[in-house]
């Protein structure tokens, strides 16, 4: 038989179960603040992604009219490979119209091809004066070319016995086609 419990074991019964339905409150509470929090971030982030996409919506029209003179404008090529040389050979002329000496001329590999723009890169290394060297790459980048640097790296040449100041420039350019499919 079920004997009845004492004062004493009533009390600490109620203290248990008063502990055990606490831990039970405090891990609910926990997981829920956990929740909010989570909850709450997403919101925020959800939120700058609206205030950034009202921006591109207002700003449409904007990019509408450099996608159609991106679809008039941008150059067309059959062969990556010939527009890279075509590109190293144009390279190469401009800098002897300028009267700078161009050494080492690497042809990295063609870019993985991509959904906007198929590009080529030429890389050379380049010796001349400072005025005429910096006049040249002022030339070089332009939207109606389709043309950027993509590394410039310019050093002042201490070896050279020259009267006026000499650099040593390595260069990367990157030419920009269009896409097999189109805009």
């Amino acid at each position: 038989m079920a004997q009845k419990l004492t004062p004493r074991e009533k009390n600490l019964l109620l203290g248990c179960v008063g502990v055990l339905v606490f831990m039970g409150f405090a891990i609910l509470a926990n997981e829920f603040m956990q929740r909010r929090s989570t909850a709450l971030q997403k919101i925020s982030a959800l939120q700058v992604q609206k205030s950034e996409n009202d921006t591109w919506m207002a700003d449409r029209a904007f990019w509408e009219k450099r996608r159609a003179w991106l679809i008039e404008k941008m150059p067309v090529t059959e062969s990556l490979g010939r527009a890279q040389g075509q590109l190293l050979e144009d390279l190469q002329n401009q800098a002897l119209e300028y009267g700078i000496i161009s050494e080492q001329p690497t042809l990295p590999p063609l870019a993985a091809p991509n959904e906007n723009y198929r590009e080529v890169t030429v890389s050379m290394r380049l010796r001349g004066d400072q005025i005429t060297v910096l006049r040249w790459l002022s030339t070089m980048q332009s939207p109606e070319k389709f043309q950027a640097i993509r590394l410039l790296d310019l050093e002042m040449d201490t070896r050279s016995r020259e009267k006026t100041p000499q650099v040593v420039c390595n260069l990367t350019v990157a030419r920009w086609f269009k896409p097999e499919t189109g805009l």
